[in-house]
């Protein structure tokens, strides 16, 4: 049996104030979440949390270490302290050390999770600085077996880069309620994906969170096929549009199963493994797919998977549909790439045609 290490580290500081029982929830939702996915993936999971900003005289605290996720308690909202400083670098050893005490530590079948969730930048650490973070955390990743996540207030990633953190394993949030709400959801899914990848071999996470924010033209071209001449693209209008009654009436033809990709603008709860991801470059138009697709997205090849909006910087995200009956919401965008379109089998309805 597969077994994760996890690591929560929540900031207490007290610039948290204001978060406090969006930070509660968010604590609540990621253990809901890693116990779910450990049933799911039929896979072990012990979990660790450290407080980061308690103040003196222990700003970094161990509040659980090595315990299984399925025995966890959920923290009361109205008790979630916010304290002192940002000694982040301290606390992300500290996460290092509880992790790498773990007597099966150096197990194959054993990976480490560390998620780091803050509103501030480091600005009290005494034992981890810069220099030596960075240095450990190249190690650690080096092993293949750790992933380290983070999220942060926007403007912030690039300082976490600089340590050697992939920029796919970074989030940058709003500070908000709703900006946190956002996160908690997004990191919800990333979870679920992540374990997922565990049940197919994968050992650590490069992408943890869908970003495309650090993939450049020159990647899309070197790793998926560029389709442009093979798509149209057409606008949907201000009302709610089905996909037949759409995409027949923008090709005056009878409807393709698959031939049809939506515009990634919200949720998608069941995207299947089989479902086929373009990416199109905003500034030429350029449409790119292929398997290398889905990987750029952090997406595992199999199973379903819950897909949130990330960063796509200048790209858009389309998903392929199999279903004649899905709704477009307004001012989106359709890709119609007939070549990988199939008639609708024989004893199946097929959609009805104006045309």
């Amino acid at each position: 049996m597969k077994k994760n290490y996890i690591a929560i580290v929540r900031d207490h500081s007290g610039s948290m104030s204001s978060f406090k029982r969006s930070a509660a929830r968010d604590y609540n939702e990621l253990i809901a979440a890693l116990k779910d996915a450990s049933r799911s993936e039929n896979q072990d999971t012990i979990v660790s949390t450290i407080k980061c900003g308690m103040g003196t005289p222990k700003p970094v605290q161990r509040e659980i270490v090595n315990s299984n996720v399925q025995i966890l308690k959920e923290l009361n909202e109205r008790e979630y302290e916010t304290v002192g400083n940002t000694p982040l670098f301290d606390s992300v050893g500290e996460a290092i050390a509880v992790l790498s005490s773990a007597p099966d530590a150096q197990d194959p079948e054993v990976s480490f999770l560390v998620m780091v969730i803050t509103d501030g930048e480091e600005n009290a650490s005494r034992t981890w600085n810069a220099y030596n973070l960075t240095e450990r955390l190249r190690t650690l990743q080096a092993t293949d077996r750790w992933t380290f996540t983070f999220r942060v207030p926007r403007g912030y990633g690039r300082s976490l880069e600089r340590l050697g953190v992939p920029g796919g394993n970074i989030l940058e949030w709003e500070q908000s309620e709703k900006g946190f709400a956002e996160a908690t959801l997004r990191t919800r899914s990333s979870i679920d994906t992540y374990y997922q990848g565990r049940s197919s071999g994968a050992t650590k996470s490069l992408t943890f969170y869908t970003d495309l924010a650090a993939v450049t033209t020159k990647d899309l071209k070197v790793a998926c096929k560029d389709v442009s001449s093979e798509v149209e693209e057409w606008k949907v209008g201000p009302s709610t549009e089905l996909v037949r009654e759409f995409c027949e009436k923008k090709s005056k033809k009878a409807l393709l199963k698959g031939a049809c990709f939506y515009e990634l603008v919200k949720t998608e709860d069941k995207v299947q493994a089989h479902k086929q991801i373009a990416i199109r470059d905003r500034q030429t138009g350029a449409v790119f797919a292929g398997p290398a697709a889905r990987q750029m997205l952090g997406l595992p090849n199999y199973g379903t998977v819950r897909v949130i909006p990330g960063d796509h910087s200048k790209y858009d995200v389309f998903i392929q549909s199999t279903s004649v009956n899905r709704k477009l919401p307004p001012y989106t965008r359709v890709l119609y790439w007939k070549n990988v379109g199939k008639p609708f089998t024989e004893g199946v309805s097929a959609p009805y045609s104006r045309w």
